[in-house]
């Protein structure tokens, strides 16, 4: 099995599918043990919902922020912990106003990367069960709903404004998947797209911190 030469606990896809499923590789090598945690997240949020809701984006790291903090985990720590508070509040409020409410566990993975400028930023999935939520929303910073959540959770990681986020979050061309647990074809989609996050190029190894993260639960 070939392995990364950067971090040998990498090992790296041989072929272009994993367990059946075609991956990206065009831009490289990719490593399966992300791909398994991607896989396994996926499959883990079916054990308890037939349909799920993956969204995705990016989070970019303005060039004022400190290098302590670039040589750490904090800020996508922040950012997953200021989401799951949004979440709540949102559910109790909807609970406070006599709405149905439900199950809205919030899965995640992610990946850091560092752009040929030098310039951090992370790619995103949030994965939720699809009743709870399946949109990203209007784009406006006004709103109760997910757009608006993730643009407020970035900027109370980063210490900023919301109004401040232009060019810190990126929201893609079909920024969210709808999957359901006996639909090979929609898990293959979006299995695809996530695979990127698995590509071992742009990414730097043994600075004392992460490059990728998963929903372990």
């Amino acid at each position: 099995m070939k392995r990364n030469p950067l971090n040998t606990n990498h090992q790296l896809l041989h072929g272009d599918k994993f367990h059946g499923s075609p991956v990206q590789t065009r831009h490289g090598h990719v490593i399966t043990n992300y791909l398994k945690c991607i896989h396994d997240c996926l499959y883990r949020t079916f054990e308890h919902h037939s349909r799920i809701c993956v969204i995705r984006f990016d989070l970019y790291v303005p060039g004022h922020v400190s290098a302590d903090v670039l040589l750490s985990n904090t800020l996508i720590s922040k950012f997953l912990a200021s989401m799951r508070a949004k979440i709540k509040h949102a559910q109790n409020r909807s609970r406070n106003e006599d709405h149905r409410v439900h199950d809205a566990d919030m899965r995640y993975m992610w990946c850091r990367e560092t752009s040929s400028n030098g310039r951090v930023h992370y790619h995103v999935a949030l994965v939720f069960n699809h009743s709870a939520y399946a949109f990203m929303g209007q784009f406006n910073l006004a709103s109760n709903n997910m757009y608006a959540r993730i643009h407020g959770a970035w900027a109370s990681a980063l210490g900023m404004y919301i109004d401040d986020m232009q060019g810190y979050v990126h929201i893609p061309v079909n920024p969210t998947y709808q999957v359901i647990r006996d639909d090979a074809e929609s898990f293959l989609h979006v299995f695809y797209r996530l695979s990127y996050f698995a590509k071992m190029q742009t990414k730097e190894y043994n600075q004392g911190f992460h490059t990728f993260g998963c929903s372990n639960n």
